[in-house]
């Protein structure tokens, strides 16, 4: 048992020696007693009377320990000199960054790049304010040439597919009502019906439909042989959708009469009797067609402004306000990013000026930090040594048989100088009261910074607002307000 427990003391040591490693370079004297084996040493050194009293020179065990303090300050003091010196290369580092960054942001750098933005885009600004301009002119003088108070009434883009929606829904409508009195007489049933129904309402919807669209329209114009042409194509409507709408009438009846040719015997019976529909489902049947074409004459009208030629040339003059308006917030956004960006610049620039003082004197307290260890270890090197020859030459003396003492024993040798250069900390001091300075420098001059970039950009829109001959803000509302 006593083997077992021997050994593993020994392993437990040299597993202790192999992972701890700072025991290595350590300047406490019991460490270094208990390394060295001092106590050990000295019983037997002392039983023998050694060293003699007369010597004048340390054993051998006494100069190993004095080199090992000797060669463990060499290394505290090669650390401290690589330490210091990887602080002075980031000072270095940090120092030259600084000298490569601009001083303060310059205003008249942000007034050039955004004089080239104004000069780029101030030709085509300007054509398109003029031609803006001459086509609110002529909607304007349209509007006092035709009396006209009230704003454009049409519908958008979203609202003119809605009126061709309509229209679309017209024709299957009239289609599926007349189907079923077409079906009557059609060997075909209700799909023959359906073909004939659809033919005769496409020609009926889509007819009144171009008439209310192109020609019926100019009965609302201002000028009497306008709206005479226009009254005229409302009765050349009107007409149409009876002649249709009779023509269905009579056709159906043909087709019930099992005609061989019931399309001429409808228009021989439309021309000589066109009220002659005998049968109430006919006229039933012409109503609805009626009724369908009104329908269809009034989508055609409102698929733009009741006044000829009023919602064409205000939706002209609105595409080129607005054409102007993109490209005039373009430009002014292209400017405010220019300015958040020598603003933002100029806030970088104070972090950034403020983090490098903040850093460097960190590297400083840093520096000041290993020299003062690197101090103390020095000093720690002249403690671990007076204690640690006391630990061998008082277990010696003691177990001397002879009682005397070497003379020597009450000295103690001189260690190897091992010294660095105090580092200049009065220049360091002085570089960080400097980088202070620049700090607060740029943090004082910041609102003035601040004024002079608002200051240009203000110009600047000054002068683009001043390019904004386009009409007053009255004549953009006039044009947007228009849309149904």
């Amino acid at each position: 048992m006593k083997l077992i427990n021997t050994f593993v003391s020994k392993i437990k040591k040299r597993w202790n020696l192999f992972f701890n490693k700072s025991h290595l370079d350590s300047l406490d004297a019991m460490e270094i007693a208990k390394r060295f084996h001092l106590n050990d040493e000295a019983r037997k050194l002392g039983e023998f009377g050694l060293p003699s009293f007369h010597s004048k020179s340390m054993t051998a065990i006494e100069q190993e320990v004095v080199r090992y303090i000797e060669s463990v300050r060499e290394q505290k003091k090669n650390k401290a000199v690589w330490d210091m010196a990887q602080i002075d290369k980031k000072i270095f580092e940090l120092l030259s960054n600084k000298s490569e960054q601009k001083s303060e942001i310059n205003p008249t750098e942000f007034e050039r790049k955004a004089l080239i933005i104004f000069n780029e885009q101030n030709a085509w600004l300007d054509k398109l304010s003029t031609a803006a301009s001459r086509k609110i002119s002529e909607l304007e003088n349209f509007r006092q040439q035709n009396n006209l108070a009230r704003d454009a009434i049409f519908p958008d883009s979203s609202g003119l597919f809605f009126r061709y929606a309509i229209l679309m829904l017209l024709v299957i409508l009239e289609g599926v009502f007349n189907a079923g009195f077409f079906a009557e007489g059609l060997t075909t049933g209700l799909l023959g019906g359906f073909l004939y129904a659809v033919s005769m309402a496409s020609l009926n919807v889509f007819g009144c439909f171009i008439l209310g669209k192109t020609a019926v329209r100019w009965a609302f114009h201002i000028k009497p042989a306008l709206k005479f042409l226009g009254l005229s194509a409302l009765a050349l409507a009107i007409s149409f959708m009876v002649s249709v709408s009779l023509a269905i009438g009579h056709l159906r009846n043909a087709i019930l009469l099992e005609s061989n040719n019931p399309t001429q015997d409808a228009w021989f019976s439309l021309i000589h009797a066109p009220l002659g529909l005998n049968d109430l489902v006919a006229w039933v049947l012409f109503l609805i067609t009626v009724g369908f074409g009104i329908a269809s004459l009034i989508d055609g009208l409102f698929l733009d402004d009741l006044y000829p030629g009023y919602g064409e040339i205000t939706r002209r003059a609105k595409f080129a306000c607005d054409e102007f308006e993109e490209e005039f917030e373009e430009v002014r956004s292209s400017l405010e990013d220019i300015k958040q960006d020598y603003l933002d610049a100029i806030n970088d620039e104070i972090f950034h000026c403020k983090q490098l003082a903040f850093n460097y004197k960190k590297l400083m307290e840093d520096k000041a930090v290993i020299f003062q260890n690197f101090s103390l270890s020095l000093n720690d090197s002249e403690v671990a040594l007076y204690a640690t020859l006391r630990i061998f030459r008082i277990e010696n003396s003691r177990t001397r048989k002879d009682g005397l003492r070497p003379a020597y024993f009450d000295t103690l040798p001189s260690l190897r100088v091992a010294s660095i250069e105090s580092p200049d900390f009065i220049k360091h001091e002085q570089t960080y009261q400097q980088l202070l300075n620049d700090f607060h420098t740029l943090e004082k001059n910041q609102p003035m910074q601040v004024d002079k970039i608002y200051t240009m950009f203000d110009k600047l829109v000054q002068q683009l607002n001043f390019m904004q001959k386009v009409p007053t803000k009255l004549n953009f509302s006039m044009l947007k307000k228009g849309f149904v």
